[in-house]
């Protein structure tokens, strides 16, 4: 009966119910963080020092260790935008002001 129950749920939900869409995050949705300070980013390759693999190689074990890591597109998993394209709105959260840049 359950299952009768469920799966007349999903029927009338539609075929949309089990589809994720791939939609831009909204303010709402970026979690709160702060924005790094312009020696915290690495602007040659447009992520946080801390997770800049193309800049220090050694981060890659760690990230992979930690599950967070894109074989595909060899980056860290949290910060690619071609699988996750809430991480682009997560890197805009936290990409240093243009003010901070040019104050130096």
């Amino acid at each position: 009966m359950i299952r009768h129950l469920a799966l007349s749920a999903l029927l009338l939900a539609g075929p949309g119910a089990l589809v994720a869409e791939d939609k831009p995050a909204t303010i709402a949705e970026v979690p709160k963080t702060e924005r790094l300070k312009p020696e915290q980013w690495c602007a040659t390759h447009d992520v946080p020092k801390d997770m800049c693999t193309t800049c220090d190689r050694k981060r890659i074990p760690v990230l992979k260790k930690a599950k967070d890591w894109c074989g595909e597109h060899d980056i860290a998993e949290s910060l690619c935008v071609k699988c996750d394209p809430k991480a682009k709105d997560r890197l805009d959260a936290q990409r240093p002001n243009e003010k901070a840049k040019s104050a130096k």
